[in-house]
């Protein structure tokens, strides 16, 4: 009587794994372990896609980079400008270039500064530096200029 309920156990299993491996749904028995069913015709396909599109996004994120220190790079020459006006407006002409300098990045260190006279009797002050690149392969020559005016009061 024993054997007799685990043999209707032990087919009622097999029944239950063979309508699995019908549907195509289940698992089915690999060379040393069970994996999950299918053909194996699409094991390369992530890694394709993944080659495919990873060369695109590193170029996405490169001129993403690139184009947030030029924008970093104008705001930094704009403020030293500014900075560089304003004490050309209360001291006429006496230290602008120096805190125009001053007020620059060390990564912008060496751009060239100039000051003087406007045509309306004003001051101005602008601030030259070659466009910051980090890969500098691509072969730009771009340069940022930013220049304020201060009216003379």
């Amino acid at each position: 009587m024993l054997r007799r309920k685990a043999s209707v156990e032990g087919r009622r299993r097999a029944t239950a794994w063979a309508g699995l491996r019908r549907a195509g749904t289940g698992l089915r028995r690999g060379p040393a372990r069970w994996r999950a069913g299918g053909s194996g015709a699409d094991r390369g396909g992530p890694m394709l896609e993944f080659a495919v599109v990873f060369p695109i996004l590193l170029v996405v994120v490169v001129v993403a980079l690139e184009a947030f220190f030029a924008f970093v790079a104008v705001e930094r020459l704009e403020s030293a400008a500014r900075a560089g006006a304003r004490v050309a407006g209360a001291q006429q002409l006496e230290g602008a270039e120096s805190t125009a300098r001053r007020a620059l990045p060390v990564w912008l260190e060496d751009a060239a500064v100039t000051s003087g006279t406007n045509e309306s009797d004003g001051f101005y002050v602008e601030v030259s530096h070659p466009l910051p690149i980090v890969f500098s392969s691509a072969g730009f020559d771009l340069s940022l200029t930013r220049r304020v005016d201060m009216p003379n009061v």
